[in-house]
């Protein structure tokens, strides 16, 4: 190996990590400092971001008890299920990502807990075993602590091992780097809450992103108040169903599930840093915030089994409140077919943010999706009726399989079937 430092060389590189290593905030659990730094650098970034208008705040107010009449009326079942009104409350992006990762924190915090080290006695910023030790930053501000030299390996054996002692020891904080610039980029398009339909709102507030929804309709020529009734009824649909305990612990469990299959690999890490460029560091950043450029390889039959698990639940979910915004709006609003149609171009067209979200949780919420849980909830009204559905939300055991979705009979003669325990 030569003597003579270059970039992507091994002298670099391994300068490289010790720099990354110190760099990062040290303590156990997701690096929240960081997460919630990146969506507000990101959204602050993405130009004008307004506060809303109060006479808007008034108006979602008066729209919010419409949507929740019709919505309980519907689906049989209260939009709270420990009570209470809910209401969609307009924010500005920046509110909106803050708020966001409020709500997304226990189940990333949940899936923090289950990764931990990846082998017994390693912590963070020290790995198991004789190799290179890293003095540990301080927990609190990423404030970068570039002073002293780590010592290095000298052969290409060691180098291997380190990178996997990085990704190792490094996953809290790449892992919030990534949840922070999903976040932040999400802002940029996102209507309501349920985007990315992860976990439940706590509480009684439904936010919108105001600014994004009125150029939503100023883009496809559609009524303002029309689009608010809309989205009122949608994101109320969509919380009816996923505040429900079932739903919401299984969709963190498969979360958290996939979360330990998608665990970043060393030697792809090893290859981003080689390959990045140093005098850019904002292209740096971007690489390593990108999940999906430092997956493992292969097909792996656990990851595909709890993939198709969450699209499962995920398209029974969105089926059933697609179906409910489409009853209510055809009765509140009327012609929603160009809403409807701004809606599903507007999902073909996805953002980054949703489709780093899809790599990063599991959680795939596209148009073939949506027209898949459509297809269920039709089979299911066409067999059975109302009843049946509202079946799928009390117990955890109830939701669709996937072979379920695409034959909603057998979904139907399973719940005919009694169930132990």
């Amino acid at each position: 190996m030569s003597d003579t430092p270059f970039f992507g060389g091994g002298d670099f590189l391994r300068s490289m990590l010790g720099d990354l290593v110190r760099m990062m905030p040290s303590g156990t659990g997701l690096q929240w400092q960081l997460a919630y730094q990146l969506a507000a650098q990101i959204t602050a970034g993405g130009g004008p971001d307004p506060n809303p208008d109060p006479i808007e705040r008034i108006r979602f107010e008066e729209l919010s008890a419409i949507a929740e009449l019709h919505v309980s009326e519907v689906t049989g079942m209260p939009v709270a299920p420990a009570g209470g009104s809910v209401r969609l409350v307009p924010a500005s992006r920046a509110e909106w990502t803050r708020r966001t990762l409020d709500v997304w924190r226990p189940v990333l915090d949940r899936l923090a807990a289950a990764l931990g080290p990846t082998e017994p006695g390693e912590s963070e910023g020290q790995g198991k075993g004789g190799g290179t030790e890293f003095p540990p930053a301080q927990s609190g501000a990423f404030t970068p602590d570039l002073s002293g030299s780590p010592a290095l390996p000298e052969d290409d054996d060691e180098m291997t091992g380190l990178l996997g002692k990085w990704a190792a020891a490094m996953f809290p904080a790449l892992t919030a780097w990534q949840i922070g610039s999903v976040a932040g980029h999400l802002a940029e398009r996102a209507l309501g809450t349920y985007d990315v339909p992860l976990a439940p709102v706590p509480g009684e507030e439904l936010l919108v992103v105001s600014g994004n929804l009125a150029a939503v309709a100023a883009d496809w020529s559609l009524p303002i108040d029309d689009l608010r009734l809309w989205l009122c009824v949608h994101e109320m649909a969509y919380h009816t169903v996923l505040s429900r305990q079932a739903v919401a612990d299984r969709i963190a469990g498969l979360v958290v599930e996939h979360a330990q299959l998608v665990r970043p690999d060393p030697d792809a890490l090893g290859q981003l840093l080689q390959q990045s460029d140093p005098s850019d560091l904002a292209s740096f950043a971007r690489t390593l915030g990108d999940p999906s450029s430092s997956l493992p390889g292969g097909s792996d039959p656990a990851l595909t089994r709890v993939r198709a698990e969450l699209d499962a639940v995920t398209a029974a979910v969105s089926g059933f409140a697609e179906n409910v915004t489409r009853t209510i709006g055809s009765r509140v609003i009327g012609n929603t077919t160009p809403i409807g149609e701004a809606m599903r171009r507007r999902r073909v067209s996805r953002g980054d943010g949703e489709r780093v979200a899809e790599t990063l949780f599991g959680l795939r919420l596209d148009q073939s999706q949506i027209d898949r849980g459509a297809r269920f909830v039709a089979g299911v009204l066409d067999r059975s009726g109302e009843l049946q559905l509202a079946k799928m939300w009390g117990d955890a055991r109830n939701l669709p399989t996937p072979a379920e979705v695409d034959a909603p009979g057998l979904w139907l003669a399973r719940l005919e079937l009694p169930i132990d325990g």
